[in-house]
């Protein structure tokens, strides 16, 4: 070309050139080039002030590798052939277009633009093109297509000089058609501009890209200005009006020159209607003004309609009838990375998606909840080095449309990811539920390791990119490959390891650990795999509290601990370490990792306490509910908060109930366990004397169990035949014998089994004859009843054996009966004990081995000879007590056979005095610190 023809293109576009040192008639052969480390001799450098370089900084380097010409925007500095324009990018643009011969006059040329929607949009176009047998150029996301084959690119709309090439290598492959994804990017930075475009087509507008527009005004604008075309009636455009900002572009055009096509819903030239959507794809009444047809598509989800309906409207407008659009759709692929089902054998729906932006999240997810589901779980991140006024709007969509959301690292690029995810969660409440896993495989695994059968997985963010960019290097990784890792590893999980692996991040942000500001780039992630409270347990990989108790503290282990830098430690006292947190209180530390940590898991969560009868009823509730569904229950002694922990750990995805056993023996132990655990349901069984060493009195053991009834739950069981509770009857439920209860016990009889009895007018059964076993039964019936559950599969529950070592535990040896109950001990429970004791076989021989009850304060030694008084009264044959206040119970008149013991250890070096006749029905029962479980094998018990 010459420089005279250049010129003259100049002027047609209004780019005012002026010449320096050049002969008009002066022949250029080279390519147009803008990249000074890509140009040669006889080329044309077009210098651009780019986003990071200026391309007028490198003129002089230019002209020493013996250009033809330069082309600016500035005055020249040094004497060389050079044209200034007002604008080098549009420049650059017409040069390539003449350099490759204008090849987008040779085929039909497709734009699809918009925020989201344009990859599954003009994919289907292309697929459906190339059903009917035509020759078909592709370019976009994923790269770009000539016919079968793929090739990649960097950006959604490649650079002008390259997009020419593409598109001259597809005219000669003698392609009819050719589509593009046009980005706003393409469009501001004019890598479109001088292209012959067909059809203008416009998806959507929501907010993205706002750190390169500035605001959602300019970013409509720079959309709108592509369809200048469709204005001076050069192309015709497709609009989607369902869209606002689609409406408003549409009836924009209409003033023009050009014809416009909207699509939508209603009060559009073509029409969606009847939409159906399923696991297998959607389909749709189309409405033209031809008639209408069926559309059927194998895209999954609502939100694709309206791209299926793009596509068939661009098929018709290029003059295809309707039955060959019908048939052209239908047998158009599904388009990676997009809504993508990843399939497996594990009952899950695993979904891959692109979705990016707070509304692709929105639609993606709203999609997957019209289909067939139990849970959604949702992963999704955020790139770097982009708007970050999104990111928290990313999360709020997220977790408005699925159960739980796990947050992960997309593309860092620049930016340090800690902060990256910090922008997401501002203005997000902790106890919301969010997961930081920062790693992404690790993170797309225990995603999918916490789903259940039924249940739709979305991984978003990064859809078909099969890498990670950080710090400028693009890193393998692709979202599906993980995913089928997972499916494919075949591993049993650690059962001691954490269902969700603890990321340093997620444990920065719960203990409130302050972000380094000046922590800029990339930073690898780390997580731990474990949590523990004994250094002698200790796995590498843990979070170790170091905890101080009455005869250890936790401290003095941590140089141990934290001399292996896969650990991490928080205790109280001030340590050099960068794997180390100084908390002012480990114990507030460690309920407030679990506290969230719980709240990841959607299981309906009991609590439940009372004076006497917790363990049991814990026992039978479990039962009952792991009769319906999987549940948790506290183990052992795990009522305190270090134990409530210990069970929140063992927590597993399957699990839909957990029952929590909560004790306590000092004010304020009730409200921080209730804190950590956010229950749905709490029970409160009795209120007694125990604990009274620091609670006073019953009142202040009412003060401090009471708070389990919170008006917050969903539901609270009381006991209905302590007049105390009736300020609770309004919002809470009573369970007992009184008619004030809700839930009435009835029609107790001895039954073939134990005892019968009728409860809100069901007939139940328990296997044991104790009576206050079926009021704690009764307990669990209401509840389980509350949630739905069948009475048979109630039924079935009571009958299961209980896990009740040491709680009124009942063998036969021989002929001897022998019930042990030496783990608690308080008035209520012993008198309970001694009534069901003394109603077994009431002509046998009735021994008792009793020992002190604990921590009643100052009423101890009265409600010892309270005790005493009903022995007195009760038919006793032998009496042997352990203890300083049980000698309280021998009676001051009696012909009972007793021996007092100031403990246990006395009683077994005098057990030759221990008379035990071999039908005896033997009661042992004290305090846990009497220690009278020693004797049971003495009595026989595990022999």
């Amino acid at each position: 070309m010459k420089i005279n023809e250049i010129l003259e293109l100049f002027v047609a576009h209004d780019l005012k050139p002026e010449c320096y040192e050049l002969d008009p008639e002066q022949e250029i052969q080279g390519a147009p080039i803008t990249d000074t480390r890509m140009v040669g001799s006889g080329d044309i450098f077009v210098a651009i002030k780019g986003l990071s370089f200026d391309g007028h900084s490198f003129i002089e380097q230019a002209v020493s590798k013996k250009v033809a010409l330069v082309v600016g925007t500035e005055e020249p500095k040094i004497k060389h052939g050079y044209i200034k324009v007002s604008d080098s990018r549009k420049a650059a643009a017409l040069l390539a277009n003449i350099y490759y011969q204008n090849p987008s006059s040779s085929f039909r040329l497709i734009g699809v633009t918009g925020t989201n929607g344009k990859t599954s949009t003009s994919l289907v176009i292309f697929s459906a093109l190339r059903s009917l047998g035509l020759k078909v150029g592709w370019i976009g996301t994923l790269g770009y297509k000539i016919n079968d084959d793929h090739y990649e690119t960097k950006h959604t709309t490649p650079d002008i000089m390259e997009l020419n090439r593409i598109l001259a290598s597809m005219r000669d492959e003698k392609v009819s058609y050719v589509i593009v994804e046009v980005s706003s990017h393409a469009i501001a930075l004019d890598r479109v501009y001088g292209l012959d475009f067909d059809l203008c087509m416009f998806t959507n507008l929501s907010r993205d890209h706002l750190d390169f527009h500035g605001n959602m005004n300019e970013y409509f604008e720079v959309k709108s200005g592509w369809f200048d075309s469709v204005r001076l009636g050069q192309s015709v455009a497709i609009i989607n009006t369902s869209d606002s900002y689609g409406a408003e572009l549409a009836e924009d055009l209409t003033h023009g020159l050009g014809s416009v096509f909207t699509v939508g819903y209603s009060d559009a030239a073509y029409r969606i209607e009847d939409l159906k959507c399923d696991l297998d794809g959607l389909s749709f009444a189309f409405r033209t003004n031809e008639g209408r047809i069926t559309i059927r598509s194998k895209l999954i989800g609502e939100f694709n309609a309206v791209n299926v309906a793009m596509a068939a409207t661009a098929l018709h407008l290029l003059s295809y009838d309707l039955r060959d659009v019908q048939n052209a759709i239908f047998a158009a692929e599904t388009v990676p990375g997009r809504m993508q089902s990843v399939p497996n054998d594990l009952g899950i729906g695993i979904y891959v998606d692109y979705a990016h932006t707070p509304d692709a999240i929105e639609t993606v997810l709203k999609t997957a909840r019209g289909l067939p589901h139990n849970k959604i779980l949702c992963l999704m991140g955020a790139g770097g080095d982009r708007d970050r006024g999104k990111r928290p709007l990313m999360l709020s969509s997220a977790l408005r449309h699925s159960d739980f959301v796990i947050i992960t690292d997309d593309n860092p690029r620049h930016e340090n990811p800690e902060a990256i995810i910090a922008d997401i969660i501002s203005g997000s409440h902790l106890d919301l539920p969010w997961w930081i896993i920062r790693d992404r495989a690790q993170a797309i695994h225990a995603t999918l390791s916490l789903a259940n059968p039924q249940d739709i997985v979305v991984i978003c963010g990064k859809g078909h990119e099969n890498y990670q960019e950080i710090e400028g290097q693009r890193h393998h990784f692709d979202d599906v490959e993980a995913v089928n890792q997972y499916l494919s590893s075949g591993q049993e999980p650690d059962p001691q390891a954490l269902s969700l692996p603890l990321d340093a991040t997620m444990l920065k942000v719960i203990l409130g650990i302050p972000r380094q500001e000046e922590e800029k780039g990339y930073h690898p992630p780390r997580s731990y795999q474990y949590i523990s409270t004994d250094s002698r347990n200790l796995k590498p990989g843990s979070v170790f509290f170091a905890l101080k108790g009455l005869n250890f503290d936790g401290h003095s282990f941590l140089p141990d601990v934290l001399e292996d830098e896969r650990n991490f430690a928080i205790g109280e006292c001030a340590m050099d370490a960068e794997n180390y947190h100084q908390a002012s209180s480990v114990i507030e530390a460690l309920a407030a990792v679990h506290s969230k940590y719980i709240g990841m898991f959607p299981l309906y969560k009991i609590a439940l306490t009372g004076s006497t009868g917790k363990t049991s009823t814990k026992e039978i509730l479990a039962n009952v509910l792991n009769s319906g569904a999987p549940t948790l229950k506290t183990n052992d002694n795990e009522n305190n908060i270090i134990g409530l922990c210990q069970t929140i750990r063992r927590v597993k995805p399957q699990h839909q109930y957990g029952v929590f056993e909560l004790g306590t023996n000092h004010f304020g132990e009730i409200p921080q366990m209730l804190e950590t655990l956010q229950p749905n349901a709490g029970i409160l069984l009795n209120i007694g004397p125990s604990h009274l060493e620091h609670f006073g009195s019953e009142d202040g053991v009412f003060k401090e169990k009471s708070v389990i009834l919170n008006p917050d739950m969903q539901l609270r069981l009381y006991d209905g035949d302590d007049a105390r509770f009736a300020q609770y009857a309004a919002n809470s439920i009573g369970v007992g014998y009184t008619e004030s209860s809700q839930y009435r016990i009835t029609d107790v009889k001895e039954s073939a089994k134990g005892l019968s009895f009728n409860l809100a007018g069901h007939s139940f059964e328990v296997p044991s004859k104790m009576p206050h076993y079926v009021l704690n039964a009764s307990f669990a019936i209401a509840l389980a009843l509350e949630k739905g559950m069948e009475p048979e599969t109630i039924q079935a529950g009571l009958m299961l054996p209980l896990n009740l070592q040491h709680r009124m535990e009942t063998d036969f040896i021989g002929d001897m009966i022998l019930i042990s109950d030496c783990y608690n001990a308080n008035p209520v429970s012993m008198r309970k004990a001694l009534e069901y004791w003394q109603s077994l076989k009431p002509d046998k021989p009735h021994l008792a081995f009793l020992g002190d009850m604990l921590e009643l304060g100052d009423m101890a030694e009265q409600y010892h000879q309270m005790i005493g008084a009903i022995l007195a009264e009760s038919d006793v044959d032998g009496l042997y007590t352990v203890g300083e206040l049980s000698r309280h119970y021998q009676p001051l008149e009696s012909q009972i056979d007793s021996l007092h013991f100031q403990n246990v250890d006395e009683l077994i070096e005098a057990w030759t005095k221990v008379r035990i006749p071999a039908d005896a029905v033997i009661l042992v029962k004290a305090s846990n610190g009497i220690k009278l479980a020693k004797l049971l094998p003495l009595l026989g018990k595990g022999e």
